[in-house]
């Protein structure tokens, strides 16, 4: 690494390098390419004391791709990947540290007193102290990945004969160093003495010198072996193909025993004048998540084509529409990864946590029940997927794909909700119960036009719409045929009341004793005052309770996904962006956080976001508010799932852009190079979206997560 490590020094202070060369002649033919992340600083550094004030990263990636001609028909090729990262970090995970910082208003204490001392609250925690008083972890991870591969040609023994073998190796593993501390934590003040010294009580004392302890993964570990043999011969105007193929695949992570898969895989295809096209493809794939007699499943598929383009009454066209085709598939795969649970057709054996007696139930054995239910019968979760679309060429230069796609998935592995409590089992058995049906579109345009020999254009745009739908599954009787049930919704459904504003004082008989109309349905969840979210009663019994819960919004996956970019070209420079986006995606905000009301624990927790004054107050009776009326606790009425917290997180986002610039031919020629390029690169520089509070991608209900970073790279490529 030190060729690479001399020069990024001058250049990558604070950002990224990345540095790739080329070249070969016909016998070997290589290319290499490193980068280097430097230093980043995370949390600013303004005090001498700090342990842990800056997260840094240094990550060196190298990968190689070696070809050579061992004969003229032997082939050998060996990619070599990987990198060394080290990081140096807080002892506490990044997620917690945001998680504390979101939920404690900074009016709680100040992070530090002037003279010194760190104020926390009993029970809770000082989020600045968390990150810079605590001491610091460093990490060394590194990962390898390797593969190696021959080709040979078979002509000698049948014309478009061809095999291939592939091995390959993988490895990632990690260490780390933690010297940590507690420091002394005192109970905020709340006056001063008779000399004008803060009135400070000890709350907890600390340590004064950093402890250490060490720690290692396990990491993982995969070998992977593929034997294949192909055959393609054309016969005049009859093209032949053909491929069958052997693999298997050793996983290692730690587990109590490694992951194994083996299979095999053939294809058969005939094509007739490059109009008409037939392909058959199969699957036999065996796992061990399931029992002996049922380890294998076989998989077929079959797919038809039609070239219409290439007919001769289209020929007129050929220069408007150059290509024309029509096609559909049919097949059926298959899924092992049953609910993360590995052996499912083992019963296990579960501790009860033992039990006491004696007279002084001082005799103690361990416990052991019935863990959980072996399925001798569990069998492969399969997909049936139906496929039909068109492609397009216009001009020969833009390209159209439009594809509808059906699948049903059948046989889900899922655990059962309605078996009795008097049939004995300790937890529910699983079976291949399940059925979701879906369907939806896939389109992408590609266009390609160059103006001149100094000017040229291309674009790309992708549209993907996909709703699914719940069929069948074992749903408790009480739920089944109400509104409560999720059967002929979406997987994924989300369920929650229905808000129908704000409690007006017109809405109470006894405003201060929280006394409703008799015609409000009385609501369970906690005291109501004004201000406070109203319930729709959905089931009409005049209560607001579980039983009102019901199907709102959407689905956390979005149903719509998008993206379109250009890549554009004028002399030597060159310019190029991406934009990616989702739709129909939403969140009940609120969800797996009752401290995201701001102030809710009491007056200790829950933080003040940007739009804190959007709020309900005596003063401001709103309903066309933000936060309903805030309290110094948790108001679990106010905290339920409903509408009132549901949000829609559809966004877009500028993922990348960058400019470039190809150093003149006169240039390289000098310097012995056949080409070079200088660029500069951003990544998620600007992001669209309704709502504003945080980034709708970082994937949670609360906010309280590192967020999605915006990166900045400058980059050469150089090609001997």
């Amino acid at each position: 690494m030190d060729w690479l490590e001399s020069i990024t020094r001058d250049y990558a202070t604070n950002e990224r390098f990345n540095l790739s060369v080329s070249g070969g002649n016909p016998i070997l033919r290589y290319s290499l390419v490193g980068s280097y992340y430097g230093e980043q600083g995370i949390i600013d550094r303004d005090k001498s004391q700090d342990w842990s004030s800056t997260m840094r990263l240094q990550r060196y990636n190298m990968r190689s791709n070696v070809d050579i001609d061992l004969t003229e028909t032997t082939l050998f090729r060996v990619n070599v990947g990987g990198y060394l990262q080290d990081d140096r970090r807080p002892p506490q995970s990044i997620d917690h540290l945001f998680n504390m910082a979101f939920e404690t208003p900074p009016y709680v204490h100040p992070e530090q007193y002037s003279s010194g001392e760190v104020p926390v609250t009993p029970e809770r925690s000082n989020p600045w102290a968390l990150a810079t008083q605590t001491g610091y972890q460093r990490g060394s991870s590194s990962r390898l990945e390797t593969l190696f591969e021959i080709e040979q040609e078979l002509d000698f023994i049948l014309q478009g004969l061809e095999t291939r073998f592939k091995f390959s190796f993988d490895r990632y593993s990690a260490n780390s160093v933690t010297r940590s501390k507690s420091p002394d934590y005192y109970m905020p003040a709340i006056g001063r003495t008779d000399d004008g010294e803060l009135d400070l009580t000890i709350y907890q004392y600390g340590q004064q010198f950093l402890d250490h302890s060490t720690g290692s993964e396990w990491g993982d570990r995969s070998v992977y072996v593929e034997g294949s043999a192909m055959y393609q011969r054309n016969f005049g105007l009859h093209n032949v193909e053909g491929l069958f193929l052997y693999n298997q695949r050793h996983y290692d992570n730690g587990d109590m025993l490694p992951y194994r898969n083996q299979g095999i895989a053939g294809r058969a295809s005939y094509g007739y004048a490059n109009r008409y096209i037939a392909e058959f493809n199969f699957g036999y794939n065996g796992s061990e998540n399931f029992a002996e007699g049922r380890r294998f499943g076989f998989f077929p598929s079959i797919a038809v084509g039609w070239v219409m383009s290439e007919e001769e009454f289209m020929y007129p066209l050929s220069s408007t529409l150059s290509n024309l085709k029509f096609k559909a598939s049919h097949g059926l795969v298959g899924n092992d990864d049953i609910g993360g649970r590995r052996f499912a057709y083992i019963t296990t054996i579960g501790e009860t946590g033992g039990y006491n007696w004696g007279v002084n139930a001082d005799y103690h054995r361990a416990g052991r029940w019935e863990g959980d239910y072996g399925v001798p019968n569990l069998t492969w979760e399969t997909v049936a997927k139906t496929n039909v679309g068109i492609e397009i060429e216009l001009w020969h230069s833009i390209n159209i794909q439009a594809d509808y796609f059906q699948e049903q998935r059948r046989d889900i592995f899922m655990q059962r909700q309605t078996i009795p409590s008097s049939t004995g089992f300790i937890t529910s058995p699983w079976a291949n119960y399940g059925k979701v049906d879906n369907q939806g579109v896939d389109i992408s345009l590609d266009g390609n036009r160059r103006f001149s020999d100094d000017f040229s254009i291309s674009v790309r745009g992708t549209f993907t719409y996909a709703v699914n739908e719940i069929v069948e599954q074992d749903e408790p009787s009480t739920i089944v045929g109400t509104h409560r049930s999720s059967t002929g919704h979406p997987v994924g459904q989300l369920f929650g009341l229905v808000a129908e504003g704000l409690f007006t004082e017109d809405d109470f008989i006894d405003v201060d004793n929280g006394i409703l109309h008799p015609d409000i349905p009385d609501h369970t969840f906690g005291p109501v005052r004004p201000g406070d979210i109203k319930y729709k009663d959905v089931n009409e019994d005049g209560v607001i309770t579980d039983l009102d819960r019901t199907a709102i919004g959407g689905t956390v996956d979005p149903q719509i996904v998008y993206g379109f970019g250009a890549n554009m070209q004028y002399k030597n420079f060159d310019f190029g962006f991406f934009f990616q986006g989702n739709a129909r995606t939403d969140r009940i905000i609120r969800e797996g956080s009752s401290y995201l009301i701001p102030g809710a624990g009491g007056g200790a927790l829950g933080n003040f976001y940007s739009n804190v004054d959007d709020r309900w107050t005596p003063e401001n009776p709103n309903q066309d508010v933000f936060w309903p009326r805030l309290a110094d606790y948790v108001h679990s009425n106010n905290t339920q799932a409903s509408t009132w917290w549901l949000r829609d997180m559809s966004l877009l986002r500028l993922k990348n852009v960058e400019i470039g610039y190809n150093i003149p031919e006169e240039i390289l020629d000098r310097a012995g190079s056949k080409s070079a390029r200088i660029f500069i690169r951003g990544e998620n520089l600007l992001t669209f979206t309704d709502f504003d509070l945080w980034d709708p991608e970082v994937g949670t209900n609360h906010g309280f997560r590192y967020p999605i970073m915006k990166s900045y790279a400058f980059g050469v490529n150089v090609t001997f």
